[in-house]
């Protein structure tokens, strides 16, 4: 460890403040909360990790440190490990060692390389958190360049408000300290104190949406608009944080007027249809997920605020996940779904493609992750780019061993994983529809849409897919099979 004042450095006073703040927020009313570092032996976890001893010193708060050997590059992830050993002992640190190759674990998913990494890097970090009760949290090193990358990715997969925010400074038991700090700050900050660190040459060597960002898509930016304009998404990140919190203050101080007193699970209609729209649709997605994020999406909110404007008192409104919605004059209640869904045959079922103008294009925008209601075959309805179709479409019933790459989702992921999170029983699951081209599922009917089904603001040629009873729906119209 270096000979300078490390404690009174201004880059770790204002970190270790900082971990002291997140720390704070991520275990509130726990005495002394301990934290985990993740360790990579990059500069950002080493500079992590001493403002870490810093704020430990001062606060007397346990500390150790993670760090995982993903053996992917023979000899360099060794002399890694080493690093990180040779470090944690200088500072008096305990380091939790774990080593997996991720390749197989990308297969076995059907996920990228970055992502299974990502997976079995935060399953350790859990088991350690688990396993060790003096410890409450985890840190890890990414900072302002890395907030930069992940809002440029989401922005051009087309994510909302909420998405924007990109990596979030509390996210579960894991901590973000660094993310108001850049790399160059870091590497300046090591290279005075003199502290070494390892380098990994794939980070700006790699294929990967990151690496292709930082090497080839920040330098064009900067030549466009000039020095500092690659921070930009980074200050939008922060922007939107403090405004998301707004939001989330009105929602709840909104539900607690809509909400009936005594009773968490009915709403006051007459109060709810007062609300402006998007705070009524707020409102209504944070009673419905009550606490857990569901698997309800954006034009489920429209259709409950639809039916509550048109509907009358006695009627009823099933959701996804088995959840019911009822209505007894000014009261919307809701409960679990009223009996199992229909077992429906592939074979009693047809596929019509209908193309839409351009001029529609917007409109699809707005309501491209509509997947339909499993019960309601009125809503089997999907649109999507007309280029992003392989061949011949078909519908199926469910197969054991189905998987996909789900709408928002960077790997593919079962199916069966699918079911069971939007509750649908094991004995339900054969009569699931599913609809197919060469290129394999394309939707889910009910449940989920492929991420290649996305629409784009580029997007020139959509195409609406609709799933229709033979009995009800004889052959009109463009027909795959």
């Amino acid at each position: 460890m270096p000979d300078h004042p490390l404690q009174e450095h201004p880059f770790i006073t204002g970190v270790s403040a900082r971990i002291g703040e997140l720390v704070t927020a991520c275990c509130p009313g726990t005495p002394e909360p301990g934290l985990l570092v993740g360790l990579s032996g990059g500069p950002d976890s080493v500079a992590l990790l001493l403002a870490a001893k810093a704020w430990s010193n001062e606060v007397g708060a346990p500390l150790a440190a993670a760090h995982f050997n993903h053996r992917l590059r023979p000899g360099e992830a060794d002399r890694d490990a080493g690093f990180c050993r040779s470090l944690c002992a200088q500072l008096d640190i305990f380091l939790h060692e774990a080593a997996q190759d991720p390749r197989p674990v990308a297969r076995s998913r059907g996920q990228g390389l970055e992502e299974a990494a990502r997976h079995l890097r935060r399953r350790f970090f859990q088991k350690i958190l688990a396993e060790n009760s003096s410890l409450h949290c985890a840190a890890t090193g990414h900072h302002r360049d890395d907030q930069v990358e992940t809002v440029i990715m989401r922005l051009f997969r087309g994510t909302g408000p909420a998405g924007l925010r990109g990596i979030l400074p509390v996210s579960g038991h894991v901590i973000h300290p660094l993310l108001q700090v850049g790399r160059s700050e870091i590497i300046a900050f090591l290279e005075e104190v003199g502290q070494p660190w390892r380098t990994d040459a794939t980070n700006l060597e790699g294929e990967n949406v990151r690496a292709r960002i930082r090497r080839e898509l920040l330098p064009l930016a900067r030549g466009i608009f000039g020095p500092g304009s690659e921070n930009v998404p980074a200050r939008l990140a922060d922007l939107l944080q403090q405004d998301m919190e707004l939001l989330e203050g009105f929602t709840e101080e909104a539900l607690a007027e809509v909400r009936l007193p005594d009773h968490r699970d009915q709403l006051s209609v007459a109060r709810l249809l007062t609300l402006d729209p998007p705070l009524a649709g707020r409102v209504l997605k944070l009673w419905l997920d009550d606490g857990q994020p569901s698997h309800l999406e954006r034009v489920h909110v429209d259709d409950v605020l639809t039916w509550l404007a048109s509907g009358q008192s006695g009627s009823g409104l099933d959701l996804p996940g088995g959840l019911r919605l009822t209505r007894d004059f000014d009261t919307l209640g809701r409960k679990a779904g009223s009996g199992p869904l229909p077992l429906r045959k592939a074979e009693d079922y047809r596929i019509l493609v209908t193309k839409n103008s351009p001029g529609e294009a917007d409109h699809q925008l707005v309501i491209q992750e509509g997947v339909g209601d499993p019960g309601d075959e009125t809503t089997w309805r999907l649109t999507c780019p007309a280029s992003s179709l392989a061949g011949n479409l078909r519908v199926r019933n469910w197969n054991p061993g189905d998987r996909f790459q789900p709408f928002g989702l960077e790997g593919s992921k079962k199916l069966s994983d699918i079911l069971r999170e939007r509750q649908v029983s094991r004995e339900n699951r054969p009569g699931v529809l599913v609809v197919t081209d060469e290129a394999g599922i394309l939707w889910v009917v009910g449940m989920a849409r492929a991420e290649r089904t996305r629409l784009l603001p580029s997007t020139e040629q959509t195409v609406t897919i609709s799933v229709a009873n033979r009995s009800e729906h004889p052959k009109q119209g463009n027909d795959t099979k």
